[in-house]
């Protein structure tokens, strides 16, 4: 079994001095040397260039170091050097899926079936999830091919399968909670380009028929920009998410377009924590929005803000999906009539 894995893991070897045709090295310089990688990858761009493969190979760098401490030196060397040739993914700028292989299972009792982990992640992958959560993606991959290794022995670790088991759950999960938010509220990496409508301009009368004294007045009239120019929060953060930052370059833009429109920024929580400090929270959500919108050219006096906390729920708090759904800012356009 272990000649049949080393073989396997020999394919791998892309990219490192260290490891240059076999696995005659110690257990800390892979470990080192992954790492040593992924610093390189991350000042070569390989972060922004290819979210996935730098991802990947931050997570079979995490899955090297466990490995090591339950004292499994072939598993350890292994999953090094498969971070070693994802960050060269990263560096490169690859945009291609890795290929997931079927588990290979040894004679001990199963306690986990792997079939359906990788029919749970090849249905994520055909919903998009390379696009719109590439970073989960890529932790529950590699993780699954983690518990795939474990199995293939003919004595798994029970207790080392759970935790491999749990690290896959909470990043699929994720992965699939984005996937669907993604779908739900029509965000660019789902649909593609997203088209905002632009608002139309109230039509200017004469101010001969007028009646005198309203032409001095300003009249708002507030209505939503876009049900689906949403922004959504991590729980207890108001920092805004990569994937967000298409579909706020497009709200620049129609904002941009259209200089007679003002908007205000509507933050809101979930149902989770005290009012006072939800309340302030949500001002710190709708005020990240504005300060992104703002650094893009967009003038300050034409942003109002709001913070909203515990109210106004669109989605039920009971499910993470759903409490995800109302951590959120929206956009109000306060269309102003006349010059």
């Amino acid at each position: 079994m272990k000649k049949t894995i080393l073989i396997n893991a020999l394919t791998l070897l892309l990219c490192s001095g260290v490891v240059a045709n076999s696995l005659d090295f110690r257990v800390s310089e892979g470990i080192n040397e992954s790492q040593r990688l992924i610093e390189t990858a991350y000042k070569a761009g390989g972060k922004d260039k290819s979210i996935y493969h730098f991802e990947k190979a931050r997570a079979y760098r995490d899955i090297s170091v466990l490995l090591a401490s339950e004292m499994e030196e072939l598993g350890s060397k292994i999953f090094a050097i498969k971070s070693m040739n994802s960050a060269s993914k990263a560096i490169e700028g690859s945009q291609v899926l890795d290929k997931l292989e079927s588990a290979k299972l040894g004679q001990g009792r199963q306690v986990i079936d792997p079939n359906s982990l990788l029919l749970a992640l090849e249905k994520i992958r055909d919903d998009k999830a390379f696009n719109c959560a590439p970073k989960e993606l890529a932790y529950a991959e590699a993780y699954y091919e983690a518990i795939v290794y474990e199995l293939s022995k003919d004595k798994p670790k029970d207790s080392l399968l759970q935790t491999l088991y749990n690290s896959y759950l909470s990043s699929y999960l994720m992965a699939k909670e984005k996937v669907d938010i993604s779908k739900k509220e029509s965000l660019e990496c789902y649909v593609g380009k997203i088209q905002l409508p632009s608002v139309p301009e109230a039509k200017e009368e004469p101010l001969a028929n007028i009646p005198e004294g309203v032409a001095e007045k300003v009249e708002k009239v507030e209505e939503p920009l876009l049900v689906r120019a949403r922004v959504h929060f991590d729980f207890d953060k108001a920092n805004i998410k990569r994937e967000y930052i298409p579909l706020l370059n497009e709200v620049v833009r129609t904002l941009k377009e259209n200089p007679k429109i003002s908007i205000r920024i509507e933050g809101y929580t979930d149902n989770i924590g005290g009012k006072t400090y939800n309340e302030k929270l949500a001002l710190r959500r709708a005020m990240a929005v504005k300060d992104y919108l703002v650094k893009h050219g967009i003038d300050s006096k034409r942003i109002e803000v709001a913070g909203f906390g515990k109210e106004k729920y669109i989605a039920e708090n009971t499910t993470p999906i759903g409490r995800l759904t109302n951590r959120r800012t929206e956009f109000i356009v306060i269309q102003v009539g006349g010059d």
